[in-house]
């Protein structure tokens, strides 16, 4: 595989055919994202404010801890079931829409690589006509990951912790085998998509390449993983300079009014990062499903046999 000419062809698709990036943005609804964020409660013996919310705000915070304490306990009940219940369904969305957003971008990039026309209407039409097997493929995909942290779950119940004292010597296997399995699952959706297979023909297919390609598939995804980690890094900057406020804020004791200038600052920066990132996610999608065709193309010497 020539990773260079991945990497490059890559970028070229994406460049020209901006209309991958709206997938890309749908793709990172579901994508691993790590963000971080932290609060700090900061005492002084010099000012007695902190966080401590105006005075005038008093009554209303009374009123308010009066209604919840007259609501029913059985009612709560019925809030935290409502509130699981919409959590989970927002997260069956999210899932749906970053599987979408991915079969998208692989579709689309096949188109391009192929010549022909990448529009949002044909790519959206043909990702649409194999949807259900995308859906289906990615629950078996689920499985594994979710039974093993049930496993682990009951072990740390059934012996207090204890058993998974005994499995540390696995967590270090944990990443490069979460990472193996992550590729895995690409190269059996891109197989879906790019062949027409079935669930369990896309599962061998995505196999068969992953054991006869390790050493390729290797490189290509340290470098993707390195470079979106650093990507990821500049795209967080704009939410360590919105927190910039909050610190001068609490470290002088008047941390409430630099509240809203680090909420215009983020609501100023979200669009750009939210644009950034879907075009991270069509970079990376696309090279993974170009790695995958270069992989699988048939040489022309063994073309000029077979005919």
């Amino acid at each position: 595989m020539d990773i260079a000419k991945v990497l490059s062809r890559a970028w070229e698709i994406i460049r020209t055919h901006k209309v991958l990036w709206i997938f890309g943005i749908l793709a990172s609804c579901g994508s691993r994202s790590g963000g971080g964020g932290g609060g700090s409660n900061f005492s002084s013996s010099n000012s007695g404010q902190g966080m401590t919310p105006p005075a005038e705000w008093q009554p209303y915070l009374d009123n308010l801890e009066r209604s919840f304490q007259t609501i029913p306990q059985e009612r709560w009940l019925l809030i935290g079931l409502l509130v699981v219940a919409a959590v989970l369904l927002l997260a069956v969305i999210t899932w749906l829409v970053g599987l979408y957003g991915k079969a998208g971008l692989t579709v689309g990039t096949l188109r391009a690589e192929a010549g022909s026309a990448v529009t949002f209407r044909t790519v959206w039409k043909e990702t649409w006509g194999q949807f259900d097997r995308v859906v289906a493929l990615n629950f078996v995909l689920a499985l594994p990951p979710v039974v093993l942290g049930l496993v682990f779950a009951f072990i740390a119940i059934a012996t207090l912790g204890i058993g998974l004292l005994c499995l540390i010597p696995l967590g270090c296997l944990a990443l490069p085998l979460s990472l193996a399995y992550a590729v895995f699952g690409d190269l059996a959706n891109i197989a879906l998509i790019k062949e027409r297979l079935g669930v369990r023909a896309s599962l061998e297919r995505g196999w068969e390449v992953l054991s006869g390609n390790v050493g390729p598939l290797a490189v290509l995804a340290l470098i993707l993983i390195i470079g979106g980690f650093l990507v990821s890094l500049l795209l967080a900057v704009p939410f360590f300079i919105a927190a910039v406020p909050l610190l001068l804020g609490a470290i002088n004791g008047d941390a409430m009014r630099n509240i809203s200038v680090a909420m215009i600052c983020v609501v100023v920066a979200l669009p750009f990062l939210i644009l950034a990132g879907g075009i991270v996610q069509s970079y990376l999608q696309a090279a993974w499903t170009l790695a995958y065709a270069q992989l699988t193309a048939v040489p022309a010497s063994k073309r000029i046999k077979s005919a």
